[in-house]
């Protein structure tokens, strides 16, 4: 379950009206927002947390679904040097082509001059398949990755 930054306080509650995104973490000082859809939206969170505890501020964002204002995407162009984005799917590779979410926000920031890095899965033929947290970390998908990124 996805908390507040308290780590107690769920995220959402059952009377929370529906919004398309969902701000999960947001820290004084941030120049990195983490735009995540799905089951990674705690790995996103821990990994702010990690980095927030030395010192590099991320805010973190759950895409809850579509449309997504396209004042969202102007805001974050405004206040923000990089954002990453992780997701649970294929998301192909900037080589051969985006797809999914990281395509979508890709092109949404594309004339934007920010920094854009993109985690999911890039290549099923060759992934490990006994559990989806096994899938993700080989495409480093964890919380120990993202931090490296957040901090690196």
């Amino acid at each position: 379950m996805l908390t507040k930054e308290d780590g107690k306080t769920p995220l959402w509650n059952a009377a929370d009206a529906w919004t398309p995104v969902t701000t999960y973490r947001q820290r004084q000082g941030a120049t990195t927002a983490i735009l995540t859809i799905g089951a990674p939206s705690y790995l996103a969170g821990e990994a702010s947390d990690r980095a927030a505890a030395k010192g590099v501020a991320s805010d973190v964002f759950v895409v809850n679904g579509f449309p997504v204002a396209e004042s969202f995407f102007d805001d974050l162009a405004k206040k923000y040097d990089r954002v990453i984005t992780i997701e649970d799917g294929l998301i192909g590779t900037v080589e051969a082509g985006l797809r999914g979410f990281a395509a979508f926000a890709s092109g949404k920031l594309a004339e934007s001059g920010m920094k854009l890095e993109h985690l999911g899965i890039v290549d099923p033929r060759i992934a490990p398949s006994e559990t989806f947290e096994i899938v993700w970390a080989h495409y480093g998908m964890t919380a120990d990755a993202l931090t490296e990124r957040l901090l690196g």
